[in-house]
C-alpha cells in the first residue's frame, strides 16, 4: 500500500491525522485507567495496581480496536519493545 493510499484511508475513516491521534489517545485515556483487566475489583488491585492492570488490559486488547491498522502501518507488532522498520 502506498503512502497516499494510507493518507486517503486516514481521511476517509478518521477525518484527518489529528482526529486519528485523538481517537487513539481518547480511547487510551478513557479505558487505560478505568479499573478493567481484573476479574473483580479485588484482583484488579489497589489504586496503582488497578491502573497498571487497566493499561495492560488496553494494550492486550489493542488488536480489536478500529485504529489497530494505524499501529501496524507504523511498524508495531507488540508491546514487547520491538518495532519493525
Amino acid at each position: 500500500m502506498k503512502d497516499h493510499e494510507r493518507a486517503a484511508y486516514i481521511v476517509n475513516v478518521w477525518g484527518s491525522e489529528k482526529k486519528a491521534k485523538i481517537a487513539v489517545l481518547g480511547d487510551f485515556f478513557r479505558h487505560g485507567f478505568d479499573g478493567s483487566g481484573g476479574d473483580n475489583m479485588e484482583d484488579a488491585g489497589s489504586c496503582i495496581d488497578g491502573r497498571l492492570t487497566s493499561a495492560w488490559n488496553w494494550c492486550n486488547n489493542i488488536r480489536f480496536k478500529a485504529f489497530y491498522p494505524l499501529f501496524l502501518w507504523a511498524g508495531f507488532s507488540s508491546f514487547d519493545g520491538e518495532m519493525s522498520t
